[in-house]
């Protein structure tokens, strides 16, 4: 076994005991706010919502049914946005969204080349290693928490859960910090390496939107004329332009669209292979970026490190 497979095993058996000590219900806060979506909604008014509320996910409810439909995203939004702009014009898109409730959203789904509705979900009293491991065997980085009503044996949902979440949570309440210190994420194999997916600034919107689809990713690592990390598009930008009205206008280069960000927005975060697992954890949890740039000397993008990447290595 190589010597990488070995630290990455012992780590894991630290990680994963620790996931399995804890419930989901130990990450739900004793206040918050949680947006659900009647699936009778338009899916317009859907998105809407997710909009004007900052969201880059929430819930669906079959309220006919009593029961949990899944999870609306920002990735249907960006599928949404390939399908119609390379086949209607804007106001035709606009028309037919107008006309579709949620509950039909699956089938329209299948029109393109999508993933079908996240209907991933888990109990409050699941360990958080057993949502882990629900989580990583898709390519979602979020589900629901979902409970049964004992009187009726209706769904209840109760909360969402993230893979950003889970990993907040262990960096701060696990003990053995320092075996965190110790690895880095060239010890661990921890990451996309090699043939990335890039943009400049003049590229635009949609060409951006063309390339999440066509790749299956949700972020565009943005390099000036030298290859340098300037920026990142990522599909919660899309939320950004949705809000100023400008989803009539994605031939604007992503420069102009960057600019919509607000003062506090993260931003783009960049790492070395040589850093440890201990300091990407604590930059994800300090800035609430969801993946990291991994650059060379001269700042040059050589890969990716989502969350869950991280998470992945944490697993047995």
């Amino acid at each position: 076994m190589r010597s990488g497979e070995v630290k990455r095993r012992e780590l894991a058996q630290l990680a994963s005991f620790f996931l399995k000590q804890h419930s989901a219900y130990d990450m739900i806060p004793v206040s918050f706010r949680l947006i659900v979506l009647d699936t009778k909604l338009l899916v317009t008014k859907a998105l809407s919502t997710l909009v004007q509320n900052g969201k880059v996910s929430a819930p669906m409810y079959d309220s006919a049914q009593a029961c949990y439909a899944g999870m609306l995203t920002t990735t249907d939004l960006v599928n949404l946005i390939q399908y119609y702009y390379s086949n209607f014009s804007y106001t035709e898109a606009i028309d037919d969204l107008g006309q579709v409730q949620l509950e039909d959203y699956k089938e329209l789904l299948m029109r393109f080349k999508a993933r079908q509705t996240n209907t991933l979900c888990s109990n409050p009293l699941d360990t958080l290693y057993e949502v882990s491991r629900r989580l990583l065997a898709t390519d979602y980085s979020t589900l629901a928490l979902v409970d049964e009503d004992t009187e009726t044996g209706n769904d209840v949902i109760v909360s969402v859960l993230s893979i950003y979440r889970i990993l907040n949570f262990m960096a701060v309440n696990i003990d053995d910090k320092k075996k965190l210190r110790q690895h880095s994420l060239y010890d661990l194999e921890i990451g996309t390496y090699g043939d990335l997916v890039t943009a400049t600034m003049d590229v635009s919107v949609i060409d951006i939107i063309r390339m999440f689809v066509d790749n299956n990713i949700s972020v565009v690592p943005i390099l000036d004329e030298n290859g340098v990390v300037l920026n990142v598009f990522a599909e919660s930008d899309i939320i950004l332009l949705a809000r100023e009205g400008l989803l009539d206008e994605l031939t604007i280069p992503v420069s102009e669209a960057l600019s919509l960000r607000p003062d506090d927005y993260p931003g783009v975060h960049t790492c070395a292979q040589n850093d440890t697992l201990f300091s990407v954890l604590d930059t994800i949890r300090k800035t609430h970026v969801q993946r990291l740039i991994v650059v060379d000397d001269n700042i040059k993008p050589v890969g990716v490190v989502t969350l869950s990447d991280v998470l992945r290595a944490l697993i047995i």
